[in-house]
């Protein structure tokens, strides 16, 4: 089909720069929720884990401490050296992903937000918007908080990010019962 029969073809309507805005905001918002949904439950699993390998440690401590007091003070150092590195890799764990779960996650959801308005076409121009967790971050840094646990808790940074994302889906989208002719 040449060029010229494809400009003939009737599409339809093209929609307005509203329902345009309005599917990038929809993408967007899915992309942030799935994103930060994943992140969310891997951050759980994380968690998960880390309490079983505490426990773990905790266990195999003890065993190691009864072991050298049953040989005498001759247990292997290398006993010792892994229960060290073990110790100190889960205390790095706990304090790496356990208490920046809400930036994680946040992080995540940001990403997913950029994929999604990405995926539905944003415009160029429009792609500075999408830096607006820099708002919410002068804000913090504005009433003096800490960036990485404002008000005594990290997981506000994910609604800072979906949140106006599900705002602007509020406006540009109203509810059907709103938009019906009477």
């Amino acid at each position: 089909m040449s060029s010229a029969a494809l400009a003939d073809l009737d599409i339809g309507p093209k929609p307005s720069r509203k329902e345009r805005a309005a599917q990038t905001v929809n993408a967007a918002l899915r992309g942030g929720v799935l994103a930060g949904a994943v992140a969310g439950i891997a951050w759980l699993l994380a968690v998960a884990l880390s309490g079983s390998v505490f426990f773990l440690l905790v266990v195999a401590t003890v065993l190691a401490a009864v072991l050298t007091v049953w040989r005498g003070a001759k247990a292997p150092m290398r006993v010792w050296g892994l229960l060290a590195i073990a110790w100190a890799l889960i205390i790095a764990e706990r304090a790496i992903v356990n208490d920046n779960g809400g930036l994680i996650v946040a992080g995540a959801a940001w990403l997913g937000v950029v994929m999604g308005a990405r995926s539905a076409g944003i415009a160029k121009k429009s792609l500075v918007l999408l830096l607006y967790p820099l708002l919410s971050l002068a804000v913090v840094i504005g009433a003096g908080e800490s960036v990485m646990d404002p008000w005594g808790l990290s997981w506000l940074w994910v609604l800072a990010v979906i949140g106006p994302v599900l705002g602007a889906r509020t406006v540009l989208n109203p509810s059907p019962r709103e938009s019906k002719p009477s």
